[in-house]
């Protein structure tokens, strides 16, 4: 590969030098704590391999995307030698960590002598001429630690803090840590030396180690520290966080502009909640009060702690939730991990799009008493003053409204009739269903009353719903889905209010991915009738199993995710057939008019029989189309293709014939059966070329001519043809384009595939969504697929070009956000407008 950094980051002094734990000669209690921290450290073989498998997704969904052969060609190079070295991957960066394990004691200048490692580079004082690579190499490296550094504040602060009470020295700066994340960045440096990737793909494993092993990595800092709470060291340390140091802040201060607020909280250890002992924390940079290593025991442990040489404590499993907490609502496919932190993980949309990251939901805290204020200045611009208990009156409690929707859960969900027409349940009938059943169960006949938040959560939620089904394809089955979850919802939000601030919460999630993958996958013409079951039995379940326990609903999320997983696989393998089919018909037709123009070239230079012209135009085209495709233009087979249509010019008369070389019967006999020509009309061809009592005979040319032009060319579909007898019919010749067709062509060329279109399909203004699979930059023939990679229609650019002008097709623009967000987004706007002062509102 050509600028290929094989080793990029390697020490200039040589090749980096890593020490095992076995050739340190450390007192027994500090081996056997590092040995334990060795032993977790497997958890990084999965997610390595995590990453190599995504790093190869990546890099091959970038090569079909990619604009040039030549970048084609570098990306699939380097998921070659990603798939040559990924079995070194996992092993080279653990040799790594042991040896920033094993050296953990010494000073960064002294340890960098003894591995290479380069931890503590920041203290070196020497100055040197640093190659650009190695410098983009470093900066990706401390952006990794700036980042993870903000997440985990907290746990970085109190691994610090144990470990250098280990080392008998001051605590540890985060980036000092022999596991933190400057140290994992390094390992995973190491892991790379020994493949050849461009110094870009490079990079971009580093960006993808950030958002894949980084992003879950508070479970891992989780698990070492409660080990090392229980082997005794500072149990019940709690995280008071010090300022940044000052070669830090400037780096973080970037960074902590990019975080969501909930990043920078400080954590408490998870190993223990109670107060902290005098003199078991220090400020950052103070010793610690601990003896130098070899001293005898590093404080006193508390009881029940392992003594000295003792097997280590069985550890809690890495996807346990902290002591003392609970656990983490589960993500379906490798969502947010249980036990991790919910800060900083960042927007995770898999399957139907609607999974994403717990650390999303800053912008949302708000979000219900924002909602709620704005009904309320609703109210008071209408006038309507808020439902208050009277003495006949009294307020139903959230029991009484959960006991009356369990109820209605178990009945029918689908519409009614009203005034003669069909009408789709919505959530304002449900609350008047409610009413109705509270007031038949109230005491002594009183009128129930909705307390005010409940009454809103209600409304907020029936707003959500009218938003779902104007946005939903008219498929009755995508309605039926939706209206089935209007009673599970509705509860889940009065029992939560979380639902309304938490994009993670998982009736929202389910929601959302519901409403995705009807709008996307059950349009009017294209439903699934495999996928309606589907969907149609998760939904069941939901209405027949939910009591308010969340469980079940993150349960079906994750069979729901697995179900669009292979949904969405097998529609890329149907696309990708599509695609290669379509590059062969266009490299066919490439090769079908170079072969015209050789045979045009040919037949002006003298003027042959009917009956030749007619093979030569009719049928040796398709044979030299052929072997271009097979051999190229090169090719000694080409060459010989052409000799041989040279000499059929020279088949005229009798004396003619004669001249023909003897091989040339059978290299044509060859040829004529290549392109698809029966034995027997292969024989009645050869029989009349060759034959000179023939020649004369008018009839055998057209006899020659007919059963041509009657055979399917090759790479054609034969009902296109001509009929026998028929002159073909020329392409009508196309329109000019003008300046502004001309612009849009350019912009299409720019578009990457996988880029949507909406074709509007009647006057009535409907559209279906298509998907720009791939268009060829020769013949400017575009491929469009439909969601599950049918091919759907098949335009020339120019085409496409007009109709984008016209207005008979638009670009999609594509959505950064999940439906329900855009939902709420959406009635907050509403809200917004009808309360607004200059606004005129309607009477309710």
């Amino acid at each position: 590969m050509s600028n290929s950094v094989k080793g990029a980051g390697k020490s200039a002094d040589g090749p980096t030098r890593l020490v095992r734990l076995a050739e340190r000669s450390l007192p027994r209690r500090v081996r056997f704590l590092l040995d334990g921290l060795l032993e977790r450290t497997v958890y990084f073989e999965s997610a390595l391999g995590t990453l190599c498998t995504e790093v190869e997704q990546r890099l091959f969904k970038q090569a079909d995307n990619a604009r040039s052969n030549e970048q084609q060609a570098r990306l699939f190079e380097a998921i070659r030698e990603i798939k040559r070295g990924k079995a070194d991957i996992a092993p080279r960066f653990l040799m790594h960590l042991e040896s920033s394990l094993a050296t953990f004691d010494q000073a960064p200048g002294e340890a960098s002598a003894t591995s290479g490692s380069g931890r503590g580079e920041r203290h070196a004082t020497k100055l040197e001429l640093v190659d650009s690579r190695d410098l983009e190499i470093t900066l990706a490296i401390q952006e990794i630690g700036n980042r993870a550094e903000i997440r985990h504040t907290g746990a970085l602060y109190l691994l610090g803090h144990r470990m250098g009470l280990v080392a008998g020295r001051a605590a540890f700066e985060s980036d000092e840590v022999p596991l933190g994340p400057v140290a994992l960045a390094r390992a995973l440096q190491h892991a790379l030396l020994e493949l050849d990737l461009e110094q870009v793909d490079r990079i971009q494993v580093f960006h993808d180690f950030d958002s894949i092993v980084m992003g879950p990595i508070g479970q891992f800092y989780e698990t070492i520290n409660r080990y090392l709470a229980e082997q005794g060291i500072l149990p019940g340390l709690q995280a008071q966080l010090p300022k940044t140091s000052p070669h830090r802040a400037s780096a973080a201060k970037s960074s902590e502009e990019n975080a969501s607020p909930d990043e920078a909280k400080p954590t408490e250890d998870s190993a223990g909640s109670q107060p902290t002992p005098a003199g078991a924390t220090a400020k950052a940079g103070a010793p610690m009060g601990a003896a130098p290593m070899g001293a005898a025991p590093m404080g006193a442990a508390p009881m029940g702690a392992a003594p000295m040489g003792a097997a280590p404590m069985g550890a809690a499993p890495m996807g346990a939730a902290p002591m003392g907490g609970t656990p983490r609502m589960g993500s379906p496919m490798g969502g947010t991990p249980a036990g991790g932190s919910h800060s900083g993980q960042g927007s995770q949309t898999l399957g139907a799009g609607g999974l994403e990251g717990a650390g999303a939901e800053g912008g949302d805290s708000e979000m219900f008493s924002s909602l709620r204020g704005l009904l309320a200045a609703r109210r008071r611009a209408l006038n309507i003053k808020p439902s208050t208990p009277s003495a006949s009156s009294y307020m139903a409690s959230r029991q009484d409204l959960q006991s009356v929707l369990g109820n209605m859960q178990q009945g029918p969900t689908g519409g009614f009739q009203q005034g003669g027409k069909a009408v789709t349940r919505t959530i304002s009938h449900l609350k008047q269903d409610l009413l109705t059943q509270l007031r038949t169960a109230s005491p002594d006949g009183q009128t129930p009353v909705i307390a005010e938040e409940d009454s809103d959560t209600i409304d907020l939620v029936g707003m959500l719903f009218d938003y779902i089904n104007d946005n939903l394809s008219s498929h009755h089955s995508s309605r039926d889905l939706i209206a089935k979850l209007q009673v599970p919802i509705l509860r889940s939000a009065i029992g939560d209010k979380h639902f309304f601030t938490r994009r993670n919460h998982p009736a929202r999630q389910l929601l959302n991915s519901v409403a995705e993958a009807t709008a996307t996958w059950m349009s009017d013409d294209e439903a699934d009738s495999g996928m309606v079951d589907t969907m149609t039995a998760m939904v069941d379940r939901v209405t027949h199993e939910f009591n308010g326990d969340m469980s079940l609903m993150e349960s079906l999320l994750g069979d729901l995710g697995r179900y669009m997983s292979q949904v969405t696989k097998r529609a890329e393998i149907a696309e990708r057939r599509h695609i290669d089919a379509a590059k062969g018909r266009d490299r066919l037709e490439t090769s079908r008019q170079q072969a015209n123009a050789a045979i045009t070239r040919l037949l002006k230079r003298g003027n042959p029989a009917p009956m030749v012209r007619a093979v030569l135009e009719q049928a040796w085209t398709d044979v030299l189309a052929l072997n271009l495709l097979r051999h190229g233009e090169e090719s000694q087979s080409y060459r010989r293709s052409l000799a041989v249509a040279d000499q059929l010019m020279q088949i005229g008369t009798g004396a003619d014939i004669a001249k023909v070389d003897k091989k040339v019967r059978d290299e044509v006999r060859s040829g004529l059966l290549q392109v698809g020509l029966h034995d027997d009309e292969v024989e009645g061809v050869l029989g009349k070329l060759f034959d000179p009592g023939s020649v004369e005979k008018k009839t055998s040319h057209t006899e020659i001519a007919v059963a041509l032009k009657s055979k399917a060319r090759l790479g054609t579909d034969s009902t296109t043809q001509a009929k026998p007898g028929e002159p073909a019919t020329p392409p009508a010749p196309a329109t000019p384009l003008n300046a502004e067709e001309k612009d849009m062509v350019q912009r299409i060329r720019t578009l990457p595939f996988g880029t949507w279109f909406e074709f509007v399909t009647n006057q009535q203004g409907k559209t279906v969504r298509r998907k720009l699979a791939w268009f060829s930059t020769v013949t400017g023939r575009c491929l469009f697929v439909n969601q599950r990679g049918a091919r759907a229609d098949e335009k020339t650019i120019d085409q496409l070009a007009r109709d984008l002008v016209r207005g008979q097709v638009r670009i999609e623009q594509r959505e950064s956000e999940s439906f329900i967000d855009r939902a709420w987004k959406a009635i907050k706007q509403k809200l917004q407008d009808l309360s607004s002062p200059t606004s005129e509102v309607a009477p309710a």
